[in-house]
């Protein structure tokens, strides 16, 4: 086991995530380097909806970023209403900060990551929000956002950095706000406010987590074998095909052109 290349990993929520899950899969997938493909292992459906997803977030940055995209025509009907309805829910203006921002924190030991789909100062609220789209076909009414880790992580990393950064260049009086819509869904939208109590206690959750992963010797396979049944390394553990791969987000950032997004690093 590559000790440095552990040391060297930024943590995202889904590597934190996919570590309380299972720790054998955490191994494979970040420091062996065992990753395939997010279409690998998936049914025809599920990989059009999966290239559905990709389509919709470069053509919302591109939106966002003030591009053509404004008056392009979309070849995709389903996608040419999503970007429509995305417009409608909160249109191009002078308070969109960055498009598919990439945040990086370090400090010690300590290394986070995450990417968030759109920053947007709330002048009214004098706060930033965090948008995050969501493509699948489940209603944000049916999931549980409000403790994800996801939810904590973005929130607790914005506010460790990103609030600092952006109070230079706009009135920040609050803490941020983490807003999930879905262009499927168009009048819903799951907003998650944050404390500083949360804030609190979120420190101390990730770092203590962080050092857990660090000490780490085994990494062993995880006990939950309906975790399992959906991981794309259980033909790897326990010799059986997997049922349905599950699809994290970073699998849907592989197309997305990394070199023209601005990534701001403390």
């Amino acid at each position: 086991m590559s000790d440095n290349k552990l040391h060297d990993l930024y943590f995202s929520q889904s590597a934190l995530d996919i570590f309380q899950k299972c720790r054998k899969r955490f191994q494979y997938r970040y420091i062996d380097g065992l990753y395939w493909p997010a279409e690998w292992g998936i049914d025809a459906e599920t990989e059009k909806e999966l290239e559905k997803g990709r389509k919709f977030h470069l053509l919302a940055e591109r939106y966002y970023l003030g591009g053509s995209i404004q008056h392009q025509i979309v070849e995709d009907p389903e996608l040419n209403v999503w970007l429509k309805r995305l417009k409608r829910f909160l249109p191009y203006s002078q308070y969109i900060i960055s498009a598919e921002q990439e945040l990086r924190y370090r400090q010690k030991q300590f290394k986070f990551l995450a990417k968030y789909d759109l920053l947007y100062y709330n002048k009214g609220k004098k706060l930033i929000e965090l948008y995050d789209w969501k493509t699948d076909k489940k209603s944000l009414l049916k999931k549980e956002l409000e403790n994800s880790t996801q939810s904590r992580f973005y929130l607790y990393l914005f506010k460790k950095v990103g609030q600092k950064y952006y109070s230079d260049k706009f009135d920040i009086q609050n803490n941020p706000d983490l807003i999930f819509w879905n262009p499927r869904f168009p009048e819903e939208k799951k907003i998650v406010n944050y404390s500083d109590k949360n804030f609190f206690n979120d420190s101390i959750y990730f770092e203590e987590l962080v050092e857990k992963i660090l000490m780490e010797d085994e990494f062993p396979m995880t006990d939950n074998l309906n975790i399992c049944r959906y991981c794309e390394y259980r033909p790897i553990c326990r010799s059986k095909q997997t049922e349905e791969k599950e699809i994290f987000e970073e699998d849907l950032d592989m197309d997305l052109n990394w070199e023209e997004i601005e990534e701001l690093e403390f």
